[in-house]
């Protein structure tokens, strides 16, 4: 078994797509897009006998010293829904490892951490576990990508799908049809602005980080000229009120980023605007749309939960992937940064809290 940097877009994605557990944020594309925003990769290739058996996308980032420590700098390895291999015992996963430990002293590294697209409900979830904990890592349970999504079985029927709605979101639906809204793909410059403008407003409304609007275009320069990508507006007298962006990789569709108007929401555009999304997710050959982060925890009062029982109203299944792996070189700066962190992380839960029962109350009030 040999380890190299593998360059060839269409065999790090062939393999990728070849996989049970490939995902998008290790596809090529992804890597190129890290890239464009000042970050470093590296893309690692397990290969037998000159066969792919094994692939891991690993970025580099600095760690976030506080100003009282000038001078110092440490970076941390990462793995996104990394690395690929097909089963726990496969030898391609020692011989990544082993391989990026080199790549960590390089880099100063402080820890290099995973996070597989491996679900915990497979039937080898332990051996997993066991796996990584005898190559040396400890389970993290913060994860840095949200660890539980809303996914979607798509091989049924379209008819059958809609069926599967919630009455009321079947409802909406077709009240949206009745009352005029249009949902058409944004072709033009004009279009794209909308769709910025639409993510702007949400952002502010619902406190989220969004990227530059030249990020976005960059995600649609790198994905839509091969069909693997659209955008979608929702109209309503020629007024964008609503925009969706979608990104295929292999049998399986990304519900990216999603965006609404202030005004018009009576319209209910975003439910016809989500079931058009499944129809060209099925169009185009997946077999599955991740409508993308729940609440890790699936209690009310939990961040994201209005975000929840949206998703669940279209059918589908929770699906929660496998505890953060930490594999620590520097304990000392580690504890420190992680219980920074922490403390972060409580901080931002209740005021999240504070604010989705907020919404909530409001909710009820005006049912």
């Amino acid at each position: 078994m040999t380890i190299q940097e593998i360059t060839d877009r269409e065999q790090w994605n062939a393999f990728l797509t070849s996989q049970p557990h490939g995902h998008l944020l290790q596809s090529y594309e992804w890597g190129e897009l890290h890239q464009y925003l000042g970050g470093r990769i590296y893309r690692l290739g397990a290969l037998a006998d000159g066969r792919l058996n094994g692939a891991m996308m690993l970025t580099v980032n600095p760690v976030p010293l506080p100003a009282a420590l000038p001078g110092l700098h440490f970076d941390w390895l990462y793995s996104r829904r990394g690395p690929i291999v097909e089963r726990p015992d496969t030898p391609a996963l020692r011989a990544l490892i082993e391989h990026t430990h080199a790549i960590a002293h390089k880099e100063h590294a402080v820890v290099l951490r995973l996070e597989p697209n491996v679900a915990d409900d497979e039937p080898y979830m332990e051996k997993w576990l066991t796996a990584y904990a005898r190559l040396g890592f400890r389970t993290n349970p913060a994860a840095m990508h949200a660890r539980r999504s809303w996914v979607l079985d798509i091989r049924p029927s379209a008819e059958q799908l809609l069926a599967n709605f919630k009455m009321t979101w079947r409802q909406n639906v077709r009240s949206a049809e009745r009352k005029g809204v249009v949902i058409r793909e944004a072709t033009s410059e004009a279009d794209f602005d909308s769709y910025y403008e639409l993510l702007k407003i949400t952002s502010e409304r619902d406190d989220f980080f969004i990227h530059s609007k030249d990020y976005h275009r960059e995600i649609l320069r790198h994905f839509r000229p091969e069909g693997n990508a659209v955008l979608y507006l929702a109209e309503h007298e020629g007024e964008a009120i609503a925009a969706k962006m979608l990104i295929r990789f292999g049998d399986w569709c990304w519900d990216m980023f999603g965006a609404s108007s202030n005004s018009k929401r009576n319209l209910k555009p975003t439910y016809l605007l989500q079931y058009r999304c499944i129809l060209w997710a099925k169009e185009h050959g997946c077999s599955y749309l991740d409508f993308r982060a729940i609440p890790e925890i699936l209690e009310p009062g939990e961040e994201m939960w209005g975000v929840y029982e949206y998703k669940k109203g279209f059918g589908g299944f929770s699906r929660l992937s496998m505890p953060t792996q930490d594999y620590v070189y520097r304990p000392l700066i580690y504890n420190a940064w992680c219980k920074v962190a922490e403390i972060r992380r409580i901080r931002r839960h209740k005021e999240r809290k504070k604010v989705e029962l907020e919404r909530a109350a409001r909710a009820a009030i005006s049912k």
